[in-house]
Formats: structure tokens, sequence, C-alpha cells
């Protein structure tokens, strides 16, 4: 765990350095991306930016407490994550009675001029609540199972999360919340043939969405954009434009042409596209470098954590930020339908950008836990008393553990 990582002294280190370094390419491309948008709307071409790092500042401070200065087990007892639950079906709940309804879809509240977007926090919601409840069962030494209670608990509360989300309506994160869950409890290991039954559900599914005309209709576009190049496959192509037209090494930074009101969402889910366009094919491939040392990072981290809870912990994390940075990635160069997920730190997105250090602040706080524990096995087999420090985190982290 404790290990050299590449050019780092360990994994947890590597993630810090990329988290950095991805806010701050997350700045420029956020400036170049929106200020033509932001000069239009408030004469102020600095207004995303500032926000952006309003945003970060807020996020930072979670993601510093969280780190460094919270246990993670405090979050594991079934006390604190059925809290988190009820916050976040109120918040939902709450989004649906008085958000704030823009392109059709009611998905924001708005508070003192900033906007919360619970549906973010609903993901966040689901990796705490099955961590929680999925490591201990597998502490335990309890099966789990999608089919019956108690096993099924997790994934009850998170069909009600997707019900919400999908209300709103956004059935593209409402699958995200949902499909988040569902690849928790795989990897808590489900039996092979409930994972058989998902992948048969999944294919029945397809095939009845497909019976609809207009879903059809819809997919055929995704396959081919450019037939309605200047109706629904608009944005995909100007999307792909974008792209190609940065080249190997970009165009002139700031002077990529799409901001200026061709490319839709421009600086939230196609702030890829921009980033391609100005910083070329070179560019690309370094930004997704970071993303994958940044995953090998987590998937270190998870593999070398014997607490199930924080295994499980470190694993839904990772399966939601590489993920969704994945998913956009894909989305935005056409291997994926639109579904409107941003990309972690390059995409303008507030709640977003929040969730997201929070959740990597888990991730360091799973380390630093793991780190105390093997210091304090070396110790004592050493035949030397455990420092203060780590006796103090692994004994107040087992009296914080809670049976179900």
């Amino acid at each position: 765990m404790r290990e050299r990582f590449m050019l780092w002294e360990n994994p947890k280190d590597a993630i810090i350095t990329l988290m950095i370094l991805l806010m701050v390419i997350g700045c420029v491309n956020v400036f170049s991306a929106s200020f033509v948008k932001a000069e239009a709307m408030t004469g102020n071409p600095y207004h995303f930016l500032v926000r952006y790092l309003i945003y970060a500042a807020v996020g930072g401070v979670m993601f510093w407490v969280t780190a460094f200065h919270l246990n993670y087990k405090r979050m594991m007892s079934p006390r604190f994550y059925k809290v988190v639950v009820g916050v976040t079906i109120l918040l939902l709940a709450a989004t649906l009675g008085v958000g704030t309804v823009v392109n059709g879809s009611r998905r924001w509240i708005y508070i003192a001029g900033f906007s919360l977007q619970a549906s973010e926090l609903a993901k966040v919601s689901v990796i705490l609540m099955a961590a929680s409840f999925l490591g201990d069962r597998l502490q335990q030494g309890k099966r789990v199972s999608l089919l019956g209670y108690p096993s099924n608990e997790a994934l009850l509360f998170t069909l009600a999360f997707a019900a919400l989300i999908f209300l709103q309506p956004d059935m593209g994160t409402a699958t995200i919340v949902f499909a988040l869950m569902l690849g928790m409890y795989v990897l808590a290991g489900i039996p092979k043939r409930q994972i058989v039954y998902l992948i048969g559900l999944g294919v029945a599914i397809a095939g009845l969405a497909m019976m609809a005309p207009y879903r059809r209709a819809r997919i055929f576009l995704w396959l081919d954009p450019w037939k309605d190049a200047q109706g629904g496959g608009y944005q995909m192509t100007q999307s792909l434009m974008a792209i190609g037209s940065g080249g190997l090494t970009g165009l002139p930074w700031g002077q990529g042409s799409s901001k200026f009101f061709y490319l839709p969402e421009a600086h939230t889910d196609f702030a890829f596209a921009i980033f391609c366009q100005e910083w070329g094919y070179i560019g690309a491939l370094f930004l997704i470098a970071c993303f994958v040392i940044m995953a090998w990072a987590m998937v270190t981290i998870a593999m070398n954590t014997k607490d199930r809870r924080g295994y499980m912990l470190v694993a839904g994390a990772t399966l939601f930020l590489i993920g969704q940075a994945a998913a956009n990635m894909a989305m935005v160069t056409g291997l994926l339908p639109v579904i409107g997920v941003p990309l972690m730190f390059i995409s303008y997105g507030g709640t977003s950008l929040i969730a997201n250090m929070f959740t990597l602040g888990l991730i360091i706080s799973v380390y630093r836990n793991e780190s105390a524990r093997e210091t304090m096995e070396e110790r004592i087999a050493a035949g030397l008393p455990p420092t203060e420090d780590s006796r103090l985190r692994v004994v107040s982290s087992n009296r914080n553990r809670r049976p179900f």
C-alpha cells in the first residue's frame, strides 16, 4: 500500500497530484469554453470561471476534511447511511417541487444564486450506502444477492433515487445511479447466474425500448448523425467537427470556433470537445493518460484494502469517477449516445465538482487508515509498541463499527 507508485512515493500522492493537475486544466478549459457565452449572458467573460473556482474552493475544503481529518469508518454505520438516504430523497423530492426548469427538465435548486443538483449527490449516496451495507455483509460472511430482503435493501433504496430522478425527467442519470448500485453488487460477488439474469434483462429492456419509433430513430441517428446534421444530429456532428479540427496539436488556445454558439453545452457536457479542438490529439491522449493513471492508483488502493467496507468504498468510487469520465469521452466522440454526464474536473458543474472531490477524499481516508493498520502490524511484528496515531485511528474505527 505504501510502496512507490510510478513517479510518486505512493498511490495517495499520485491521486492528489493528478487531482490538482486536472483542476488546473479544468480552469483553463472552462474559461476557454465559456467566455463567449458568459459575455453574452452576463457581460462578464469570467462568470463561469469564477463560479468554478468558488465550487472548487468548497470542494477543496470537503476533500481536505474528509481525507485527513475524518475516519471513513465513521460514515459506514447503518444509522449514518440511512440518514444520507433520507436527506437525498428529500432533496430529490424538493427538486421536483421547487426546482428550476431548464431545457424541459427540473434538475436544479437555486440557492443564493448558486445551483444544487441533487442527482449528483445521489451518486455519492449510492456509493456510501453500498459500501456500508455490502461491505458489512462481506465482513460478516453473509450472502450478497439481488434477490430477497434484507440482502437487496441497498438496491431498493437506489430504486427510489432512480425513480425520483427519472421524474425530473432525467433518464440518463437515473440509469447511471441504478447501474452504479448494480455494479457494486457485482463487485461484492453476487452469484454468477444473477449476472446472467442482469445481462438478459438489459437485452430485453433494450429490445422493448427499440419498439418505440422515436427511440429507434435516436439510435439510428447516434450511429449516423450526419443523416440529420442540422437537426437531431447537430450536437454530435458539431462535437466531431470540433475534435477533428484540432488535428495533432490543436488550434491556438482560446481560438477554437466551436464555443461561438456552434456547439451546445460547450462548457459542460461537451467540454472535452473544446479541449480536443484547442489541444489536439496529443492533449487528448495526455488527458486520457491522467485518468488512466488515477484509475490505476485507485485500483491499487482497493486491492490492498483488507477492510471490506473500505474495499467497497474505493471500488465504488473508482466505478463512479472513472466510469463517468470514460462515458463522457465516449459520448463526446460518438462511441455512446448523448447521456448528459460531465467530465470530472474538465466540465463546468458545481455540484458535480464538489461530489467528485468529496469522493476522492473518501479514497484518501481509506488509504490513510490502511497505512496506519500496516504500520501498527509491522511494529507489533517487530516487537515494538504501535504509534499513538495508528493505535487511535484503528481502535476508533473498530469502535464505530455496528453490526446489522
